[in-house]
């Protein structure tokens, strides 16, 4: 078996479940990767059981569980040459579970101080949906820096490549016992 096709079909699952709450059906998963024979996607998603990368009950649908973290993707720094969702990018994974299905997928960034006007604490989880149209967005730089921008601010200048736009915060409180 094709150890990449395989992995395809791992990340669109995890892409569908990131996405609309639920696995994909196995003809979903053959429309989304381009398979046409639900029996080849059946033989991919046993061999991803056995490799211990998925759960799933074969008598009924909807029922695979990526085993691996799973959960919207954290973003710290965006390296020079990749694309800011691509593996080395990404720090951890949040588990945050929308209230609300979005067109495109969602990842998370850590604030890195207080934004007093928008009610922003360090530390806080700003969660974006990746997508260019939105108030406030989330950037970064050609030094990968990122950023969270007002589109308001009609900056003519192109120094900075738009993440995706603001859709929630997640503050996180420390119980004292």
């Amino acid at each position: 078996m094709n150890q990449k096709k395989a992995d395809e079909i791992l990340n669109f699952v995890r892409d569908y479940i990131q996405k609309e709450t639920v696995p994909p059906s196995v003809r979903e998963i053959c429309k989304g990767t381009n398979i046409a024979s639900t029996s080849t996607v059946h033989r991919y998603l046993h061999k991803l059981k056995a490799d211990g990368k998925i759960n799933m009950d074969s008598s009924k649908n909807r029922t695979i569980v990526i085993k691996e973290k799973i959960g919207i993707p954290v973003i710290e720094h965006v390296k020079s040459g990749t694309m800011f969702l691509d593996t080395e990018n990404i720090c951890d994974y949040f588990n945050y579970t929308p209230t609300r299905k979005y067109q495109n997928l969602l990842f998370a960034v850590r604030a890195k101080e207080n934004i007093p006007e928008l009610n922003i604490l360090e530390h806080d989880y700003l969660i974006a949906e990746q997508s260019a149209q939105g108030k406030y967005v989330l950037v970064y730089d050609e030094n990968g820096e990122i950023d969270l921008r007002c589109q308001n601010n009609n900056n003519s200048d192109s120094d900075y490549f738009i993440m995706g736009a603001l859709v929630a915060l997640v503050r996180e409180f420390e119980r004292k016992e």
